[in-house]
C-alpha cells in the first residue's frame, strides 16, 4: 500500500498565515511515492479558522480534516491533530510557516535513505517587509542548520518542521505532555521517543519559512518569549538533572544576571541589538529563578 502523510497544523487566530500555508501545501510534489492529507486543529473554541478551511478545501481540492480543541495550550492542540491524522506518517508544521514544493518529498526520501524514524528540517525567517536593523543583527530569528543525516539529540528538536512515522506515537504510546502549556512539550516528546530507541535526523534540504510579522518586531516580544522559555526550561530540568546541577543552576543564573547588568553600559556602545540580546538572556535567567520559587511570570502564551 502507498504511504500516506497526515500534515498536522495546530492554529490559533492566524487565518491569513494559515491560508498561505494551505495554498503552499496544495502544491506539494509527491512523484506518486505517497499520498497526503491535511489536519487543521483550531485552538479556539469559537472556530475562527473554519471559514478559511472550508473555502480553501473546495478551491484547492485539498483533503482537509478540521477540528476544534477548546483547551488553549500547544500540546493539547498537537495531540488533537494526532488523533485526527490517519496516515502512517505524520508531518507537523506551524500555522505561521510555509514550505517549498519539495518539502514533503525531500523529508520522505531522507527518512527512507537513512532508515530512521523521522526527520527535522531547518526553519528560516521570512519577512514580507524589511525589518528593523536591530532585529536582523540580534540573530533572534535565526536557527541552527545541521547537515543532512546528522543524528539529532533531543535538545536539538522541535515540531515546527518535522516528518516522522506514526508508529513512533502508536508503538510507544507517546503524546505531547499537557503539563507544558506554554512550550517545551516538543523536546519532552522527542526525549521520550529517543529513550525508547527512536532515531531522528536533520534534513538540511527540506526547509520551511517562518513568517515574522511586524508585531514580532518589538523588543517586548522577545523579552516576553524569554520569560516563557525560562520557566519551561526550569520545569523540564527538574526531573532530568542531578542534585548537583540543580544546586548550581540558581548560582549560575544569579551570576549571569549580575554580569549582564554590569555589562549593559558597554553593550550600549556597540548597539541596541547587543543590549536586547543580553537583556533577553537576563530575562531567561530571571524567569528560571522565579520558577524555583514557584512563580510563573507569564502564565499564558498568546503570541
Amino acid at each position: 500500500m502507498k504511504d500516506h502523510i497526515s500534515v498536522c497544523i495546530p492554529t490559533y487566530r492566524r487565518n491569513q498565515m494559515l491560508e498561505r500555508l494551505l495554498r503552499k501545501l496544495a502544491l506539494q510534489e509527491t512523484n506518486s511515492l505517497f499520498d497526503f492529507s491535511v489536519v487543521v486543529v483550531d485552538n479556539d473554541a469559537a472556530g475562527p479558522a473554519r471559514e478559511t478551511v472550508t473555502r480553501l478545501q473546495g478551491e484547492l481540492c485539498l483533503n482537509i480534516t478540521y477540528g476544534i480543541e477548546p483547551e488553549q495550550t500547544i500540546p493539547a492542540a498537537r495531540n488533537h491533530a494526532l488523533r485526527l491524522g490517519h496516515g502512517n506518517y505524520i508531518g507537523i508544521i506551524d500555522d505561521d510557516e510555509f514550505p517549498p514544493q519539495h518539502w514533503l518529498i525531500t523529508m520522505y526520501k531522507a527518512i527512507q535513505t537513512f532508515d530512521v524514524d523521522g526527520g527535522l528540517g531547518p526553519v528560516h525567517p521570512f519577512f514580507d517587509e524589511k525589518p528593523p536593523d536591530w532585529l536582523l543583527k540580534s540573530g533572534f530569528c535565526k536557527r541552527p542548520v545541521l547537515r543532512t543525516g546528522t543524528l539529532l539529540h533531543w535538545s536539538q528538536t522541535r515540531t515546527g518542521n518535522v516528518l516522522l512515522k506514526k508508529e513512533v506515537f502508536d508503538k510507544h504510546n507517546l503524546c505531547f505532555d499537557l503539563k507544558f502549556k506554554t512550550g517545551g512539550s516538543d523536546q519532552a516528546f522527542f526525549r521520550q521517543a529517543m529513550n525508547a530507541g527512536c532515531r531522528f535526523i536533520a534534513v538540511e534540504e527540506a526547509p520551511v519559512y517562518e513568517i515574522v510579522p511586524p508585531e514580532r518586531w518589538t523588543k517586548s516580544y522577545y523579552l516576553k518569549r524569554a520569560l516563557v522559555n525560562g520557566f519551561n526550561a526550569h520545569r523540564y530540568s527538574q526531573n532530568q538533572t542531578g542534585r548537583l546541577t540543580r544546586t548550581l543552576t540558581p548560582i549560575k543564573s544569579v551570576g549571569a544576571l549580575m554580569a549582564y547588568a554590569l555589562a549593559m553600559p558597554f553593550l550600549a556602545l556597540i548597539g541596541p541589538h547587543m543590549v536586547l540580546k543580553y537583556a533577553e538572556k537576563g530575562a531567561h535567567h530571571l524567569s528560571r529563578l522565579a520558577a524555583m520559587l514557584g512563580i510563573e511570570l507569564v502564565k499564558q502564551r498568546d503570541f
